[in-house]
């Protein structure tokens, strides 16, 4: 939602539930067996790896062989392991075997995989009460033969008849052992045999024209350390892959905001194509981003929508990754902005325990101490515990501007009320004091040549030339929530979720600042305001939803059904003082010049709003996936204007549909093409008086998306045409104002690599080309005109590499090159914003549980501008940055 004023304010939403029960004609698919544990015990003869699943029936298998690699298939399986992982990795297990690695490779399938030093393991299964056990002797390498199944238990075979070799009825012995004989437990009524299944030598392979590639060395520790995003996202609710998904979606991770020490979101956003800061700088925990050339106020908490996000959400302390969602996004959240969505995963309880400390230092008198605390609350681990927190005081580069305090805590309760179960209570608080905020600077004497200086950029990027004993500004936000999920069967899932924030900026110190308003004749005088904006909102938000997987004459559908209701009650006031004008190259200030109040703003509103969504993905032939969906919204909107004395009602009833096709060229490529709209009611009045409209958007989209690299290496490329409409601009005739204007207009191409090209090497690579401007305007000559802050080109690099092995084992260095286009400072493309490349660089080195790095942001000290509001309202980027961390895990 906007507001009919430059000044935005916070917003507040709530929510509520709807079941909706399997049809009657849908046919169930298999029983997925779920694997509860994985672990590993060391045996008179060897090692055994334990497979424990939620009913103790073993799964089917089915297994090959390939070098010095033996893969055990488990068909119709799925692990679901406390914590919610996907992978168990365990390097040099026993003599003869290099690397045991299980992984969930698709929804209902597990890979196995064993690799031998120089053979192909030999392997026994065996079939325990619990589940399925694999043995592996301690000194046996060799072929693998096919399974075999004793005669006397036929009921509980593990391997499907057609994978039976015809004949077969005893296992041979293993090499240099006695024959092995099947284990028959105790009879009884509820008991069955055990049953094993040994896998013995194949006969020597036929001589082949080519030798077999050398075995892999094995994989190092570190190199888990991967950018590789996830398969699934959050911000698609359903929990559908990245890969089957026919819009963008982009993933930044943990481990990348690590090696980068990112500190807000807003540098974290740097590594995402078609993604600037737009008007506020990337150091502030506001988050107002640029996405596909529109800007974004679509900031989500773990799917959730909480409009205070935008004011106090950019802290990356309590960040797990980054998602976002290009494109409308109305279908899935309701009302939004056209270019995307930023979904802020946060950490979750884990059930093993987990300590970390960590401090950075650096330039400017930055300190930040970061705890992380999980671990279990009782004896089996189904209640756990989770505590983020962060305190950070710095100066900054600017003259007199201090961050006082910036304090993040954030608790986190996780229940696992059993295996299909799930409840997660949590809250987050964050407050932020700063002193003598800086305002931005204008555009002569940075970006334009100022007569009054001998050449362009003359004025120093660090000046204040606001009223550093007059500005502060203090505010904070507390939220609170849960996340309820169930799961029906392995077909239906139903989650429930329920997010509540509450937003302060107090008033008297709250949020006192300088607005600069124009440049005198002289280009050296600049007259300024002296502005107070207190504001408070509350949101409430309640999310329902109910995934189902099922089929119908044969043909695999997966809906999406869901019920959204939001509350939201913003309150915000804007003083305006006169104050004297500033010399911008010789700054004398002067707060005893502060003149009487005058109230330029004082508004009230209510927001009702609730949704209905669907959406029906209809996978065809296994290589087709056709999403079908859309989402009923209504609102009622209460405005007070207290200065009008006057009070709108503004009720809006839209749908918003999306088409999408995948094509999955492989499991690891898919084609698709999408089709999507937007809208966002806008509330207000112009400066005539007359309502707003809601703004409408639309987008075509077409892209490819492939996993590479034994899926380590994630590809995406994109090409998208967006339309928006009732547009709202700043009125150039009444400052404060705004204005609806006719039709804008983004498209363009991007492309996106992340993920680990080999051990130890991490990369992430981006480019976009976006061409944002005015199509229709209310004044024709604004048509044709770039959108402001939008870069025609941009690019980044940054990656990082660690010695896996040897005396430098645990050194790593990083490097990154950041790129951007000139760009338009303001909509009437009055001057032009520089095009730059920053240069970054890390050093870390881990050594056990201690990590140490170093980072350095603008290597080369480069001068260069992020963003523009206005004329006079220019943002410098930050110069050289030196900051060091020392990281502690016990």
């Amino acid at each position: 939602m906007k507001q009919s004023l430059f000044f935005p304010s916070l917003f507040v939403s709530s929510a509520i539930a709807v079941c909706v029960s399997q049809p009657a004609w849908s046919q169930p698919l298999p029983p997925i067996v779920q694997i509860t544990d994985l672990r590993l015990e060391a045996t008179a003869e060897g090692l055994a790896l334990v497979i424990t699943t939620a009913d103790g029936s073993p799964p089917q298998f089915f297994e090959t062989r390939s070098g010095n690699t033996l893969v055990i298939d488990l068909l119709d399986a799925r692990l679901s392991l406390p914590g919610g992982g996907k992978e168990f990795v365990q390097q040099n297990p026993v003599e003869g075997i290099a690397s045991i690695t299980i992984k969930q490779q698709y929804q209902t399938g597990v890979f196995v995989t064993i690799v031998g030093e120089t053979e192909v393991p030999v392997a026994q299964l065996t079939t325990t009460p619990s589940g399925l056990a694999v043995r592996l002797p301690e000194t046996g390498t060799g072929a693998i033969a096919r399974t075999e199944i004793p005669s006397q238990a036929p009921e509980v075979s593990t391997t499907p008849p057609d994978l039976q070799p015809p004949g077969s009825t005893t296992a041979p012995p293993i090499p240099g052992e006695e024959p092995q004989t099947p284990v028959q437990p105790p009879t009884g009524p509820e008991e069955l045999p055990e049953v094993m299944v040994t896998a013995e030598p194949d006969p020597p392979p036929p001589p082949e024209p080519t030798p077999d590639p050398p075995p892999q060395p094995p994989r190092s520790p570190l190199a888990d350390r991967s950018y590789t995003p996830p398969k699934t996202s959050s911000v698609s609710r359903d929990d559908s892959q990245i890969l089957d998904t026919a819009q963008d979606i982009d993933v930044v991770t943990e481990e990348i905001i690590e090696d980068r020490a990112d500190r807000t979101v807003g540098e974290a956003l740097e590594n995402i194509s078609g993604v600037t800061s737009g008007r506020a700088p990337t150091s502030s925990v506001a988050l107002t981003p640029i996405i596909r050339g529109f800007e974004s106020q679509n900031i989500l908490r773990n799917g959730m929508r909480d409009d205070t996000q935008r004011f106090f959400g950019g802290i990356t302390t309590n960040v797990e990754r980054i998602e976002v969602l290009k494109g409308p996004a109305s279908i899935l959240f309701g009302q939004g902005n056209l270019g995307g969505t930023v979904n802020l995963v946060t950490k979750v309880p884990q059930p093993e325990s987990f300590f970390s400390f960590e401090f950075r230092a650096g330039e400017y008198d930055f300190y930040r101490p970061e705890i992380d605390l999980t671990g279990p609350l009782n004896e089996d681990g189904t209640v756990s515990y989770r505590l983020a927190a962060s305190f950070e005081t710095a100066r900054t580069f600017k003259d007199f501007e201090d961050i006082e305090e910036r304090i993040l805590i954030a608790p986190s309760v996780r229940w696992d009320i059993s295996d299909r179960t799930q409840m997660i209570i949590e809250a987050e608080y964050i407050k932020e004091k700063t002193n003598a905020l800086a305002p931005e600077l204008p555009a002569e004497g940075t970006v334009l040549r100022n007569p009054n200086t001998d050449f362009e950029g003359e004025l120093p990027i660090d000046r204040n030339l606001g009223e550093p004993s007059l500005v502060e500004s203090f505010g904070y936000v507390s939220r609170v929530g849960y996340r309820f999920k169930h799961e029906f069967s392995d077909n239906w899932t139903f989650k429930n979720e329920f997010l509540a924030a509450f937003g302060r900026v107090p008033e008297g110190d709250g949020s006192v600042f300088i607005l600069p308003v124009s440049l005198g004749r002289d280009l050296r005088t600049l007259t300024r305001l002296l502005a107070e904006n207190p504001s408070k909102a509350d949101n409430f938000t309640i999310n329902t939803t109910l995934v189902g997987n099922f089929k119908t004459w044969d043909i695999d559908h997966k809906l999406l059904l869901g019920f959204e209701y939001a509350e939201e009650q913003t309150e915000d006031v804007l003083v305006f003082r006169q104050i004297d004008p500033i010399d911008i190259f010789n700054p004398i200030y002067r707060p005893e010049s502060v003149d009487q109040p005058l109230t330029f703003q004082d508004f009230q509103s209510h927001l009702n709003a609730s949704g209905f969504y669907f959406q029906d993905q209809i996978t065809l032939f296994d290589r087709f996936i056709v999403a079908l969906g859309g989402r009923f919204d209504y609102t009622d909107l209460t405005y007070t204007d207290f200065l009008r004395e006057e009070t709108l009602e503004i009720n809006d009833e839209v749908f918003s549909p999306r088409v999408g096709l995948v094509y999955k060229v492989t499991d690891n490529i898919s084609l698709y093409g999408s089709f999507a709209r937007s809208f966002e009611p806008v509330v207000g009045q112009s400066f005539e008086g007359e309502v707003f409209d809601a703004e409408r958007g639309k987008q075509y989209e077409v892209g490819a998306k492939a996993l590479l690299l034994d899926e380590k290496l994630s590809l995406s490329v994109s090409f998208y045409d967006l339309t928006r409409t009732n547009q709202l601009e700043q009125d150039p005739e009444n400052a404060g104002f705004q204005i609806q204007i006719g039709e804008q207009r983004s498209s363009g191409f991007e492309f996106d690599m992340i993920g680990e090209i080999s051990p130890g090497w991490n990369i992430i690579g981006t480019y976009s080309y976006t061409d944002a401007f005015v199509s229709e305007d209310l004044r024709p000559e604004f048509e044709g005109r770039k959108l402001p802050n939008v870069p025609l080109h941009a690019a980044s690099l940054w990656t990082t590499y660690t010695f896996q092995e040897g005396t430098f084992e645990g050194l790593g260095f990083g490097f990154g090159l950041f790129y951007q286009d000139e760009r338009q400072g303001d909509l009437a493309n009055t001057f032009v914003l520089p095009a730059y490349i920053r240069t970054d660089a890390a050093l870390f080195y881990r050594l056990g549980d201690i990590r140490i790095a170093f980072n350095v942001k603008n290597l080369f000290d480069h001068e260069y501008y992020e963003g523009a509001r206005s004329r006079s309202r220019v943002n410098p980027g930050a110069p050289f940055t030196f900051q060091g961390t020392l990281f502690w895990q016990f």
